[in-house]
């Protein structure tokens, strides 16, 4: 799943990191869906093979995150359709702690819960360096340390992305 929340530097960085998560898991035969927000919900079933690359790849490609459906929402829509042995990757900006509840029920359905959180505030600033008195840096810092708190209350494995970061190095 992939929240509307952010700017387009954002927006971009959730995409190219499901489309890279979408094509590592085909390339091991593994099943990929992907619900994703933009102007619209959309909701592509898990499936296998090429023809499911080119349907997730397509639709990554035509995304425009408009920042108009909230990621609990975005949740909500897309986890009923999880199934045991499934693992859900959530990928967002959002520092919104709200939508980490929304995943709580997962666990016991059997369903892995994975978060990839972009650190939205160092994307304004790449690729300079964030000024030390910067409150808006300083506010961020704080709701993600606290979104971290939220997710390891639940037993949510999370990666952190930040701007610059070598994508397969972080998500190792």
């Amino acid at each position: 799943a992939q929240g509307g929340e952010g700017d387009n530097s954002t927006v971009e960085e959730s995409l190219r990191v499901a489309a890279s998560i979408a094509h590592d898991a085909l390339e091991e035969n593994r099943a990929v869906g992907l619900t994703t927000s933009g102007h619209r919900l959309v909701n592509i079933q898990a499936d296998r093979g090429p023809r499911q690359r080119q349907k997730i790849m397509q639709l990554l490609a035509a995304v425009d995150g408009d920042g108009g459906t909230p990621l609990a929402e975005v949740l909500l829509q897309g986890l009923p359709k999880l199934r045991r042995g499934m693992t859900a990757v959530v990928i967002t900006p959002s520092r919104d702690r709200h939508w980490v509840r929304a995943l709580a029920p997962l666990r016991g359905r059997g369903v892995t819960s994975v978060v990839v959180a972009l650190d939205a505030a160092s994307y304004d600033y790449f690729p300079h360096r964030v000024p030390d008195d910067d409150p808006y840096a300083a506010k961020s810092e704080q709701e993600q340390r606290a979104l971290r708190f939220a997710l390891a209350e639940y037993g949510i494995k999370t990666y952190e992305v930040h701007a610059g970061d070598a994508l397969g190095a972080v998500l190792a």
